[in-house]
């Protein structure tokens, strides 16, 4: 994501050409992956093959991992993957990419309204798999570049416990439903515009 660039830059028209950005304009690059688990097809590493980095140097790159992950995945295979994306990190973005870490959402049961897609939730599942990642986040860069840790998982758990069971009731994806969404974004956007340097 690169706001506000002085000069303009560049922007994905389709799979082969790029157009111009506007100068002091943003624009911003979305890859949609099921976080980091086996069901990304194509593999969302595939995503570092795309030489995206030719739009741009990007000001932002955010990561919203965990959910997936802990929903889907095994806790070894998750930090595996971990290692994996932080190398890709490392050889992809230059040091003036300010780094965006979402921790998972709140989801506090294992209720499911599919049972054949046997999520595996619970609420120190996700504590965990969130605080692996900022942490190995944070070994890796945070001496270099600034890590910044948009913790949505706290906006939930700061709610009485029957708001939070309602929404994990009533709500089948695997993160929170759109009212709390809305509210996280707004976290982030008044960050990126205000605040220096936490979340």
């Amino acid at each position: 994501m690169d706001i506000d660039p002085v000069t303009g830059g560049t922007l994905p028209l389709d799979s082969q050409q790029l157009g111009t950005v506007a100068a002091n304009s943003s624009h911003i690059i979305l890859f949609k992956w099921g976080s980091l688990t086996t069901l990304n097809n194509p593999p969302w590493e595939s995503t570092f093959s795309l030489s995206f980095t030719q739009m741009g140097t990007p000001s932002v790159t955010i990561f919203a991992l965990v959910n997936w992950d802990v929903a889907f995945s095994t806790r070894s295979f998750f930090t595996q993957q971990v290692e994996m994306l932080i190398e890709h990190v490392a050889q992809t973005y230059l040091t003036s990419t300010d780094i965006v870490i979402r921790t998972g959402q709140y989801f506090c049961c294992t209720y499911d309204i599919n049972p054949q897609l046997k999520r595996k939730y619970s609420r120190l599942r996700i504590q965990y798999f969130s605080q692996y990642l900022v942490d190995e986040f944070n070994a890796r860069f945070g001496k270099e570049r600034r890590i910044i840790i948009w913790d949505v998982g706290c906006i939930s758990e700061h709610r009485l416990y029957a708001a939070r069971d309602e929404h994990a009731k009533l709500c089948s994806p695997n993160h929170v439903r759109a009212d709390i969404v809305n509210v996280e974004n707004i976290v982030l956007a008044n960050h990126m515009y205000n605040l220096p340097s936490v979340l």
